[in-house]
Parts: structure tokens; C-alpha cells; sequence
């Protein structure tokens, strides 16, 4: 009984049923045994009367004859006429036949041991299927409570197939689904937060300088000298605030899925002249040269605007880490499976310690040069390479330039 208070209240009425059953039918038997010895009695009364009829017909013949013979209608009867008139008919009580009740125990006896086997079977089946199950169940609960608690990686135990695993299979894919969504809330949550910080982070320095080049001006606005020079780098703190913010956009949308690339087969010489024409002139005021080399016959699947953006971050780190009258070589080439872009400067070269900080967000190497970069240009590059399903990598070292490796493989479709 304290398993079966365990079992919810469907299983308890099933169970209760099939007790009810058992109990009606156990109470039936008697009415059962009774129909049952009822025919025997009548069988027994045909017989009897045969007989006694066939003796009444012969009364010199065989006993043994009498009780073989086939039966007669006019043996029946003159044998009912005979026994009747003695007191031996259907109305006679069953209590006064012996055979007839030794018949009906038997009955009785056979049909409780019968039905209480099967009963019995059936019952213990039953019982002990439906404990299996509720412990099924219970542990699929146990397992639902504590993905709800949290545990996302929680799953049902549904090895097999059919039933109440058919569900749970159907459950642990939901599960998994929710799970996927819970994830993609957390990147998502996690990727504001950074984004938050990032932009508080890096407009930090330039608020603080523009509110003290306004307060020098405030207090010298007779001088118009300062004025002017504070203005100016008040112009150069908002343009720096203006690149920050646009560049952060450009990645925040990039890493939301926001902007689907659009792809179309570009020529790679035409995509490089217009990057170079972008840093012509500052090359040629720093007194750098470009020198750029490859195939004008190799195209490139890919967004243009975002390529050259890629590219352009690139040869726009390359001029400011390289000294006047350095040189920045950009080659490209082509082979079965690979289409590669290099961009090569024989400037300061990369330390050792910054290889493995490069491409994050903001980095900026301490032995920069450059006070005013964002440390986002490389990163931004990095996210539109992979965007376009290619990698990007760089080696070199302290005095030896920087080499930058963009390859893209050639089994992407249009």
C-alpha cells in the first residue's frame, strides 16, 4: 500500500478497477458454479432416465446395456413417467444429489483457483508496470524541476524508443532548443554589457579632455591665441569621439548578424586601387611608399565596401607604425583552393607580448607610437575577414615590420 500511495490518482482508479473486478467477480462464482452444476444435473437426469426407461422396456436385459445403449426418446420418457412418480425429477434439490454438489465444488474450487491465478497475473503485471512507469515519470519530473532551477543542460534518461519515450524525446529536443535560446540571451546580454562598456570606456578620456579644453577656453577668452589652439584640439577630440562611436557601431552590428554581407564576384586588383587611393595622399605627405603586385585576373567572392574596409584598416596600421620613407607591400594571388591578400610594412615590427593581444578590442601595445588610435581597426578587420568565411594572421617582430596573411578559401558559391 505505500507504493501504491505514491502512484497519481488515474493510476490509483485503475488499480482500484481491477480490485473491484476481481472482488465482483470471486462474488459471482457461486451463481457461476451453480449454472454450471445446473446442466450437469439436467445431463445427469437425461442419463438416469435413459437408463431406467431401457430397464422398464427389458426387464430381462444386461444392466451394462442399459447404461451404454444410445438414448431413446420413448426410453426418456417412460424412465421420466417412472422416476418421477418416485420423487426423482428437475425439481429435485441439488442437496439431495451428491454428484451434483460433488460437481458443483469442484466447479467452485477450480474456477477460484483460476480466476485467482489470473487475477493474480494480471494484477501483479499491471501493478508492477505502472510502478515502473510512475518511476518513470517521477524522474522526468525530477529532471524538468531542475532544468527550471536552471541546470539547462539537464535531460531525460530516454534510451528507448516508443511510449512515454517518445515524449521524452520530443521533451529533451525542446529542452535543448530552450536551452540554445537561454544561451543566445546570455551572448546577447553579455555582448550589451561589453558594448556599454566598451563606449564608456573609450569616450572616457576624450569627455574628460574636451571638459578641460573648454574650461582653459572659458577662462581665456581674452586670449585669442589659446582660444584657437584649444579649439583645435577640442576639434580633434570630437573627431576621435565621431570615429570611436561609428567604428563601435560597425562591430556591434557586425556581431549581431545585423548586416548581411552582399556578396558578389569582385576584381581584387580594382577592390585594391581603391583602398590605395584612400591613403595616396597622406603617403605621400608621410613620404611612404605603396607598392602593390598580383594578377589582374583574380576575383574575389565578397562585399566590396566591407573588403575594402577590411583591407583599408590594415594598410592605414601599417602607415602609422612605419617611419618616414618606410614601404608597405600589398600582393595578392590566387591558387586552387585559396585566395590570398598580404600586407607587408618594414616598420617598428610587433612585440613579442602583443601577438597574442592584437586583434582584441582596444588593445593598444605600450610601445605604440600612436596616441590617439582607438585599438579597433585590426579587430574590425579580424570580424569582416570572418565574416566572409576567411582567417587572418601576423607575424613579425620587434624591428622586422608586420605581415599580415588574409586568406579566403575558393569553394564558396555565389
Amino acid at each position: 500500500m505505500e507504493k501504491l500511495e505514491r502512484f497519481g490518482k488515474e493510476t490509483k482508479i485503475l488499480l482500484y478497477g481491477i480490485t473491484a473486478v476481481c472482488i465482483l467477480s470471486f462474488a459471482l462464482l457461486p451463481a457461476v458454479s451453480g449454472v454450471f452444476a445446473k446442466t450437469f444435473q439436467k445431463e445427469l437426469l437425461l442419463h438416469d432416465y435413459s437408463v431406467a426407461g431401457s430397464l422398464l422396456r427389458n426387464p430381462g436385459e444386461m444392466a451394462v446395456s442399459a447404461f451404454t445403449s444410445e438414448k431413446e426418446a420413448a426410453d426418456i420418457k417412460r424412465g421420466k413417467q417412472a422416476l418421477g412418480a418416485a420423487g426423482y425429477d428437475e425439481e429435485t434439490s441439488m442437496r439431495l444429489l451428491p454428484s451434483v454438489s460433488a460437481y458443483r465444488g469442484k466447479v467452485t474450487r477450480g474456477f477460484f483457483v483460476l480466476f485467482l491465478f489470473i487475477f493474480g497475473m494480471v494484477y501483479s503485471f499491471i501493478f508492477f508496470y505502472l510502478y515502473r512507469q510512475h518511476k518513470i515519470i517521477t524522474r522526468a519530473q525530477k529532471s524538468i524541476r531542475e532544468f527550471l532551477e536552471g541546470r539547462t543542460d539537464c535531460r531525460m534518461e530516454s534510451e528507448q524508443t516508443g511510449g512515454w519515450y517518445s515524449l521524452m524525446h520530443e521533451i529533451n529536443e525542446l529542452a535543448a532548443v530552450l536551452s540554445a535560446h537561454v544561451q543566445k540571451e546570455k551572448q546577447v546580454r553579455e555582448f550589451l554589457q561589453n558594448i556599454i562598456s566598451d563606449v564608456s570606456h573609450q569616450l572616457k578620456t576624450p569627455l574628460s579632455a574636451l571638459r578641460m579644453y573648454d574650461e582653459i577656453i572659458s577662462d581665456s577668452a581674452s586670449d585669442s591665441k589659446t582660444v584657437r589652439d584649444f579649439s583645435k584640439k577640442s576639434l580633434r577630440e570630437i573627431k576621435r569621439i565621431e570615429n570611436t562611436v561609428h567604428t563601435l557601431l560597425k562591430l556591434a552590428r557586425l556581431d549581431a548578424g545585423m548586416i548581411p554581407m552582399q556578396k558578389t564576384k569582385e576584381n581584387l586588383s580594382a577592390l585594391i586601387q581603391d583602398v590605395l587611393e584612400q591613403f595616396e595622399i597622406r603617403a605621400e605627405r608621410e613620404k611612404k611608399t605603396i607598392e602593390v603586385t598580383g594578377d589582374s585576373g583574380v576575383f574575389l567572392f565578397c562585399d566590396a565596401l566591407w573588403m575594402s574596409e577590411a583591407v583599408g584598416n590594415i594598410v592605414k596600421n601599417a602607415l602609422e607604425h612605419t617611419e618616414q620613407g618606410g614601404h608597405i607591400f600589398i600582393h595578392w594571388q590566387q591558387t586552387p583552393l585559396l585566395t590570398q591578400i598580404v600586407i607587408k610594412d618594414d616598420g617598428a615590427g610587433i612585440h613579442p607580448e602583443d601577438f597574442y593581444h592584437i586583434f582584441k578590442r582596444f588593445y593598444r601595445s605600450r610601445f605604440s607610437k600612436d596616441a590617439y588610435g582607438t585599438g579597433l581597426g585590426l579587430p574590425l578587420a579580424k570580424t569582416i575577414v570572418e565574416n566572409h568565411g576567411g582567417s587572418i594572421s601576423v607575424t613579425g617582430g620587434l624591428g622586422a615590420g608586420a605581415e599580415f596573411t588574409l586568406n579566403f578559401c575558393n569553394l564558396t558559391k555565389e
